[in-house]
């Protein structure tokens, strides 16, 4: 099967998943379903641009670009690694080091700029899911020092 066709029965099959997530997240009760709502309209949204980029034609001389197994190693191992400094430190100065990292590393982005966006979306999150959704996240003994 060519690679175009895989892409949009795949785009297709996740954006039926997506739309099955707000379907669910309409029926729950109260503000309990505005998270699945949200995420399955991004991911519909998402597979929508997918979907239409994949329509496109392209030459026939047009290959794939090879995949770029160093990042894409370097990038689970970021991942790996905030998981586990979630526990340990918590998970907002995690999220810092591994944004600060994979910025600076995978993007090519200068390092004052990389903390300027790492604290920025750090405190986002803070904001978003402590204080609107009230929801616990995982706080490490770093953490628990800074907050006192």
């Amino acid at each position: 099967m060519p690679l175009n066709k895989i892409d949009s029965t795949l785009t297709v099959l996740i954006g039926a998943l997506c739309a099955g997530v707000v379907w669910i997240g309409l029926g729950m009760r109260g503000d309990a379903g505005i998270f699945p709502v949200i995420a399955g309209s991004l991911g519909g949204l998402a597979c929508l641009g997918i979907g239409i980029n994949s329509f496109r034609r392209k030459r026939p001389d047009e290959s794939q670009p090879p995949i770029a197994w160093q990042r894409f190693t370097l990038w689970c191992l970021c991942v790996l690694g905030l998981l586990g400094l979630m526990i340990s430190v918590g998970t907002f100065v995690a999220l810092v080091i591994f944004l600060l990292v994979s910025l600076c590393c995978l993007s090519d982005l200068r390092w004052p700029a990389a903390l300027i966006l790492a604290v920025s979306f750090s405190s986002l999150i803070y904001v978003v899911f402590v204080h609107l959704l009230a929801v616990p996240l995982p706080s490490g003994g770093l953490w628990n020092w800074l907050a006192n």
